[in-house]
């Protein structure tokens, strides 16, 4: 008899059903903060929940060989996921003053950036004292907290009602999710590589 590779993921383990589960559980509980236009964030919600199986499911029919490089992607497809879900109450509130379109561009920004800098995001976390990138996310943290200052301030004034905390609360937790998810798309191979002492 045959011995299975080891390296194989087959359909009953590769975690999407879980993923899924879990996005339509998250999506649900934000869909309700703030409770206006709820039942349209909840269709919204699950519907992007369909969307990050689908992308998975997608993974791993091109990566059911390659069980580390497959659950590495899963992984930050779950991530994003997840962040989405986070930060959606803070732009719900924020909708459609300045305030949303300013947060968006600098929020989409930031992400483009770590997605294409993912290399260097791996690096700053695997070698944190020997990076570059480390003062400029810092610097970009900085400019997010400043911005999440400037939302719970407008939320006040605005008198949005209380669940502005819980939304700014959110919004940090998507942030640092979005911050730490593109390290998932370095291959083990090259954390490797970037893990040796350089001299």
């Amino acid at each position: 008899m045959r011995k299975k590779d080891s390296h194989f993921v087959e359909f009953k383990n590769n975690r999407v059903f879980i993923t899924l589960f879990l996005h339509v559980v998250i999506g649900l509980l934000c869909s309700f903060i703030p409770e206006e236009n709820a039942g349209l964030w909840v269709g919204i919600n699950i519907a992007l929940a369909t969307v990050f199986a689908l992308v998975n499911y997608t993974i791993w029919l091109f990566h059911k060989n390659n069980s580390k490089r497959y659950f590495s992607l899963h992984t930050f497809v779950m991530l994003l996921g997840i962040a989405f879900y986070m930060m959606s109450p803070a732009f719900r509130a924020l909708y459609p003053s300045i305030f949303f379109w300013l947060l968006l561009l600098v929020t989409l920004v930031l992400v483009g950036f770590l997605i294409i800098k993912y290399d260097a995001v791996t690096n700053a976390f695997v070698n944190p004292g020997d990076s570059w990138f480390v003062k400029i996310l810092g610097m970009y943290g900085g400019i997010i907290f400043i911005a999440g200052g400037v939302l719970w301030a407008y939320m006040n004034a605005t008198e949005t009602g209380p669940f502005a905390p819980v939304a700014i609360i959110l919004f940090f937790i998507g942030i640092f999710l979005l911050m730490i998810a593109p390290i998932m798309l370095a291959t083990p191979e090259r954390v490797k590589e970037l893990e040796k002492p350089r001299y």
